[in-house]
């Protein structure tokens, strides 16, 4: 009689322990946990409206490179999204040929023995670079924060975020973009969803009307006339936010047409409030970097000298 009461005591305390188990795990998984940047998948490429100018293969800061201080042991990196500009590249491969510049695939890259210094613009190579031991300096390109600075007053800036939005932005980048109306976005929010509805108001006036950070989906819907912080939306606007893990998209609709890249990071919409009208498209990759599109960069052995 004993021994089965003891049983029944052990057998007891191992379902108490399991169900603590259990409980811990549910809760864990609530939490925003780092993650390793090779974790990361290449976003498929997307077909843009034509309408709006939305981060097209721009190869003038690449001639301007490539007549200046580009040295010649220097390898260029194909960006994929070239092949949407076959007849542009094209012209800048002969460019590359003539200047003596080798033009070449990442997969084709020594990384072991020759460890060449390279340039390129796809934010994508840069967790495996970092990998290989390699440091990374912005050439020519523009910030999150100069896009949101070269906005015109009386502008109305959209942000939506796919996938991660938030892995590059430092305590200091956060600090900056405070300035601009973004307030909730920090690295504790890994792979969430982020929507801003933000008023230039003024030459340094940023109005932040809606903000919200989630793990989950996140949707809003603003109506011509609906009054928020002091101002009367003159459009029909319908902005979506889906981290990584709650539906991996992001979509701005502007009178119900669809302005957002979808793309990994940070999707940015400006409606020109005096011209009623869409003026431009950005995506920042604010996963891995905090300037926008055709941003050309320069990677490097960490043991060489530049």
């Amino acid at each position: 009689m004993l021994l089965l009461n003891l049983n029944i005591i052990a057998a007891a305390f191992a379902l108490m322990w399991i169900s603590l188990l259990v409980s811990f795990s549910v809760k864990s998984k609530k939490k925003h946990t780092p993650i390793s940047l090779d974790e990361k998948e290449e976003q498929p490429l997307v077909v843009y409206d034509n309408s709006v100018q939305s981060n097209p293969a721009i190869f003038s800061d690449w001639y301007e490179l490539l007549e200046g201080d580009l040295k010649l042991e220097s390898k260029i990196v194909f960006n994929p999204r070239w092949y949407r500009a076959a007849e542009g590249y094209k012209e800048f491969e002969g460019g590359c040929r003539s200047k003596g510049v080798t033009v070449v695939k990442e997969s084709n890259l020594d990384f072991q023995v020759e460890r060449p210094t390279i340039h390129f613009d796809d934010p994508v190579l840069m967790p495996l670079l970092w990998k290989k031991g390699y440091n990374i300096k912005v050439v020519k390109g523009r910030s999150f924060t100069d896009i949101l600075s070269e906005v015109a007053p009386f502008t109305l800036i959209f942000l939506s975020v796919k996938d991660d939005g938030s892995q590059a932005l430092n305590h200091k980048w956060q600090e900056k973009l405070a300035n601009y109306g973004v307030h909730k976005l920090t690295r504790e929010y890994l792979r969430s969803s982020y929507i801003n509805v933000i008023w230039k108001k003024g030459e340094r006036d940023y109005i932040s009307l809606y903000e919200e950070v989630s793990d989950n989906v996140i949707s809003k819907t603003l109506k011509p006339g609906h009054k928020i912080k002091g101002f009367t939306v003159p459009i029909h606007l319908e902005i979506k936010s889906a981290g990584y893990n709650s539906g991996n998209v992001s979509s701005i609709r502007v009178e119900g047409k669809e302005y957002s890249p979808d793309l990994r990071g940070m999707n940015v919409v400006v409606y020109d409030l005096m011209d009623s009208k869409v003026k431009r498209v950005h995506r920042v990759d604010t996963f891995v970097s905090v300037y926008e599109d055709n941003t050309i960069y320069c990677g490097y052995p960490e043991e060489a000298e530049l």
